[in-house]
């Protein structure tokens, strides 16, 4: 989850700090001193407003009983392209690699292998989905 949030943090700290430039909750960077690590740069509004998104997601997980089928479910169908189809094709592409070579074979067969492995993922989210539908009564406690 934390890889899929990067970007949101990073546009809104963007946007945040181009919309208010002068605000030093936005824009200050507190030095704290750690031991045997050197200098850390604490921004409050940074902490705040990934804290705040955190505590959301967590609430909302907790409103909803089907939360993690559904991550699952966006997991399963990012897994293959962002993680291995795209990383993949640019590597072959950038090193200029010969057709059927050994390396670029067993490139396409890991490739192949993990949209198998999304696909399943995806197929059981989806049954997860279903079943907790199914038993899904809004706005009742068990």
């Amino acid at each position: 989850m934390q890889v899929f949030c990067q970007p949101i943090f990073g546009f809104v700290e963007n946007c945040c700090s181009k919309r208010w430039p002068n605000s030093t909750l936005v824009t200050r960077e507190i030095p704290i001193h750690i031991p045997g690590y050197g200098v850390y740069h604490l921004n409050l509004f940074r902490l705040v407003w990934r804290t705040a998104y955190v505590v959301m997601t967590a609430v909302v997980a907790m409103i909803f009983p089907f939360f993690n089928d559904f991550l699952g479910l966006l997991g399963a169908a990012s897994f293959w392209p962002l993680t291995v189809y795209f990383p993949v094709e640019m590597y072959i592409a950038r090193t200029k690699m010969r057709k059927f070579s050994f390396t670029r074979t067993w490139l396409k067969i890991l490739s192949w292998a993990c949209l198998v492995v999304s696909l399943v993922a995806a197929a059981g989210s989806v049954q997860g989905l279903i079943q907790d539908l199914k038993t899904y009564k809004p706005f009742r406690t068990q």
